[in-house]
């Protein structure tokens, strides 16, 4: 939406942005069975990102990336790297179990909370964040792939999002941003 003003007979345009419909209240469950919700989350930034533990090149690449924002954070900006965190969302809740997750999740950086659910309750979540998921046609075997959005998801310590990292985005563009967000202080 743009706002137009008139001063001096010069016309401005000024743009109005407004909170993005993305996020919400979700429920899910830990790598230790515990109910897990956003407000668990509260008083910490978090980067949260949605995949599979089967999934062979992308989701993992994403989650090394993600580890490399943990490290590079916590050597360069230890303070602020107390204060983030780190969530995979598994989009594929039958095949992702607690078991398969916690064996999943040793590859990756050790600050990761894991979360699945049920087949609803991810679809909720899924759905609030607008992340495309999509179970590719079954194999002969009974594997399948599932496609999905790449995106993670930065959230403030309120829990509102911040900003979103695409996939093309090098560790090095998350961790400025992150660090610029975190670090705003608002001029009025």
């Amino acid at each position: 939406m743009l706002l137009f003003f008139r001063l001096h007979w010069h016309v401005f345009v000024s743009p109005i942005a407004g909170k993005p419909a993305i996020g919400g209240e979700w429920s899910l469950v830990d790598l230790d069975g515990n109910l897990v919700t956003n407000r668990t989350f509260e008083g910490k930034w978090t980067l949260l990102y949605f995949g599979f533990a089967r999934c062979p090149d992308i989701c993992p690449s994403e989650m090394v990336k993600v580890g490399k924002v943990m490290d590079t954070m916590a050597e360069k900006y230890p303070e602020l790297a107390k204060k983030l965190q780190p969530i995979f969302v598994s989009v594929d809740p039958a095949r992702d179990s607690l078991r398969a997750l916690k064996e999943y999740g040793k590859d990756f950086h050790p600050s990761y909370v894991f979360l699945t659910g049920s087949p609803e309750q991810v679809q909720k979540m899924a759905k609030k964040y607008r992340v495309y998921v999509s179970k590719a046609d079954e194999t002969e075997d009974g594997d399948y792939l599932v496609d999905h959005s790449i995106v993670i998801y930065f959230h403030d310590d309120q829990g509102e999002l911040a900003d979103c990292f695409t996939q093309s985005m090098r560790p090095s563009d998350v961790i400025e941003k992150v660090v610029e967000r975190m670090t705003f202080v608002p001029k009025f």
